[in-house]
């Protein structure tokens, strides 16, 4: 397989932008037998059609989402998209979107992949997911139907869609020139590649610790903490304020069992209170307040490269970064210019950009992987 890169910093100008990226790309010369590409771009290239036009101009089909703060091979930008194209002749490509998820959503999301696996030969050896930033669930159940769906035994890899500010109003997924604020896009990837994953996760030792229980749930509502809603008690300890929003801060959830605390990011309140969450929550869990700072953040966006280069043999790598990480940094680019730095000399393409949800496989044995929802979390993927 091989993996071409192209990017554009014009979201002014679509034709000239179109023009631009089909020239770095040389496809008449460069295509095998089997194609498809992944697009993330900042809003500004989808709401000024650059995105739309782009995809009517390729010969294969395109899944992709809104992001921002970008590094691709050379280019770093705040506004950019970049277009990566796989291509092969022993490869097999499918593509697919799914219905509205704002009801029955997990079914939904399970009809989709069967609908987009079924126009393989065999099976998938890899499944990039590009899922929709919703209030109304958390993005862990959208990976958990995915996985149930293809058997569990099948690596995901992705993101959430991310929005050009912090107020996450306008995060699209993005199928065949079309943008959805509520649909997941899928890449399937069958054929003889082996992917190689790595990922920086929350410390959960960095943590002001609270005797403070979640007493009322559902689905991502957190609704009470220690049996008052929660946000009065967010507002009692300093990181909430009522009609001025929520400051964004990692909630470390501990169910009190083997397994390790939960990494939550808050969205938003509910009328009621409620604090609306990124993933599931459940009552009885004990919640603690993160803290992090600018070091942490890129002092393991350096230390993941170093890993990534230890491991060469691949073609291309791509790269998410939770946005909250970047919330640390007083430079929003800073991050970005720790990647290429450290990927500098890096012999493939790659792609890195930040994320309002991280989907990465987390090795459980040699070869063995689980696939995992991840938040406030440094992922990426070799191939």
């Amino acid at each position: 397989m091989k993996i071409l890169t192209a990017y554009s910093r014009d979201p002014d100008d679509p034709e000239k932008a179109v023009e631009d990226i089909l020239g770095q790309l040389d496809l008449e010369n460069r295509l095998l037998k089997n194609s498809a590409a992944l697009l993330f771009c900042h809003t500004e290239f989808i709401k000024l059609g650059v995105a739309e036009a782009l995809c009517k101009k390729l010969p294969f089909e395109t899944a992709g989402c809104s992001s921002q703060c970008f590094a691709v091979n050379s280019a770093a930008d705040e506004i950019l998209l970049s277009l990566t194209v796989f291509t092969g002749d022993d490869m097999e490509f499918a593509l697919g979107i799914s219905e509205p998820l704002t009801e029955d959503a997990e079914t939904r999301m399970e009809d989709a992949y069967r609908k987009t696996a079924a126009s393989l030969s065999a099976g998938p050896s890899l499944i990039f997911a590009l899922e929709p930033l919703m209030t109304s669930m958390g993005g862990d159940t959208i990976t958990a139907a995915l996985d149930r769906a293809s058997g569990g035994d099948i690596p995901i890899f992705g993101t959430c869609a991310m929005d050009s500010g912090t107020k996450i109003r306008d995060p699209e997924t993005f199928y065949q020139g079309k943008a959805y604020r509520d649909r997941t896009a899928l890449l399937l990837i069958s054929g003889p590649v082996k992917p190689r994953f790595f990922s920086a996760l929350y410390p959960d030792k960095s943590v002001f610790a609270q005797d403070a229980t979640i007493t009322g749930a559902r689905d991502n509502l957190i609704q009470s903490i220690n049996n008052i809603p929660a946000l009065a008690y967010l507002e009692k300890v300093g990181i909430a304020h009522r009609g001025g929003g929520i400051d964004v801060i990692p909630l470390l959830i501990d169910y009190g069992g083997a397994e390790e605390p939960e990494i939550i990011i808050m969205k938003e309140f509910t009328p009621e209170g409620a604090l609306i969450c990124s993933r599931k929550v459940q009552t009885g869990g004990f919640l603690n307040i993160g803290s992090t700072t600018a070091d942490f953040v890129l002092e393991t966006a350096a230390a993941l490269c170093k890993n990534i280069r230890k491991d060469p043999d691949h073609s291309a790598l791509f790269m998410f970064s939770c946005f909250s990480r970047n919330l640390a940094l007083g430079d929003p680019m800073a991050e970005t210019g720790v990647i290429q730095r450290e990927l500098k000399d890096l012999p493939i393409p790659y792609v890195f950009c930040y994320s309002g949800g991280e989907i990465c496989p987390q090795y459980t044995g040699p070869g063995e992987t689980v696939n995992k929802f991840h938040q406030y979390a440094l992922i990426a993927c070799l191939l």
